[in-house]
């Protein structure tokens, strides 16, 4: 390298013939190529900043320059200024920043939001994570979860060394409540008193095939075969915020098949409760065309069947709770994710261990087992 314009004793020094300004930079520690954060207008202060960057070497505290400039800028972000731009960041759909939005300004912004970036500890987490209270325990792991992934990603960018966030399980907060999982003759019967008659079988479609309060009503005719023998989820409506027609939870379509004794019930629903256009919801408001809201529905046609059949307290994702444990019965877990739409094991294992009388059958099937054992014997 002798010889070469900019070479010197160590680092490396480079006029730049656009600006007539001079560039530093060197090879460090890490063995990486560094350059200074800006240039210089004399050779002199170029020559400063290498003198300062190799007693930092010599003096072995030396970090990167772009770690040191992202940590004089965490000196003065705090966790709300931080967590307003990872919001906005996060490629996600609308409804999850809304929501997002909504936890933050609830429960973090007013609180440890205020806290700078640097500064946020373990001990700080738990100390505004105890204030939350026992009340609201799913709503509480929600909002640690999106606090544990602003401050991960923090990590990433090396604003802060490590995640404060290192409360054990609290992602996974103990039921407050149990899904009221009714027996099918009960489903039968609650499906019976439901009225009006229109709405009969959007409850048979979700407990019977799994789907989300969101996907069953932006289900249109369009999504059902003419055999009425599959449904294609490929849509969800929500109402966070506004009206919004999106993809399904998991962003992936999925093809249901429709349980044979329900099938009857689906193609009577399409012809005297559905409109021949494509387009045209199976389950529409009572007033309008509009889609169904979850809480009215609960209040005027669900809640009403249930008390009719003596089964108060049951709730309409209650209906999916239904479908799961249904179908873990009969199918595997790769089955009960594929026919439930879900993205992880985790939910769909939660069915696999609900179903009731599945201990009795496997128990059973030992049996079965030792007898088969027993008839194969000689003495």
């Amino acid at each position: 390298m002798a010889g070469k314009t900019g070479r010197r004793g160590w680092g490396w020094i480079r006029r730049m013939p656009s600006s007539k300004r001079y560039q530093a930079s060197y090879i460090g520690p890490d063995l990486a190529r560094h350059y200074a954060p800006g240039t210089f207008g004399t050779r002199m202060d170029a020559e400063r900043w290498l003198g300062d960057e190799r007693r930092l070497i010599d003096q072995d505290i030396w970090t990167s320059p772009k770690q040191r400039a992202a940590q004089r800028q965490a000196e003065a972000v705090t966790l709300n200024t931080y967590a307003d731009r990872w919001i906005e960041q996060r490629n996600v759909k609308p409804g999850t920043k809304i929501e997002y939005r909504r936890l933050k300004a609830q429960l973090i912004t007013d609180t440890i939001g205020k806290v700078v970036l640097r500064n946020l500890t373990p001990d700080a987490v738990r100390a505004w994570y105890a204030a939350l209270g026992t009340k609201t325990p799913r709503r509480n792991s929600h909002a640690y979860g999106l606090l544990h992934a602003i401050c991960a990603t923090a990590v990433t960018d090396q604003l802060i060394a490590s995640n404060p966030c290192i409360i054990s399980r609290a992602m996974n907060p103990v039921r407050k409540r149990e899904p009221v999982i009714l027996s099918i003759d009960e489903m039968a019967r609650v499906v019976d008193a439901i009225q009006p008659e229109r709405y009969r079988c959007l409850v048979l479609v979700a407990a019977w095939c799994g789907l989300r309060w969101g996907e069953v009503t932006e289900l249109r005719r369009k999504d059902i075969d003419e055999l009425c023998e599959v449904i294609s989820v490929t849509r969800a409506v929500t109402h966070r915020g506004s009206c919004r027609i999106d993809t399904t939870k998991s962003g992936k379509a999925r093809a249901v098949v429709v349980p044979p004794h329900i099938r009857a019930d689906l193609k009577h629903h399409l012809e005297v409760h559905v409109a021949k256009s494509p387009d045209t919801l199976l389950f529409s408001a009572m007033r309008g065309g509009c889609h169904l809201d979850d809480w009215a529905f609960a209040r005027s046609v669900f809640s009403p069947a249930l008390k009719t059949v003596g089964r108060e307290g049951v709730r309409i994702h209650d209906l999916r709770h239904f479908a799961g444990t249904q179908t873990a019965r009969v199918g595997n877990l790769v089955e009960t994710m594929n026919r439930l739409g879900h993205s992880t094991v985790k939910a769909s294992l939660t069915y696999q261990a609900m179903v009731s009388g599945r201990d009795r059958e496997v128990a059973e099937a030992l049996s079965a087992l030792a007898y088969g054992s027993d008839a194969n014997t000689t003495v």
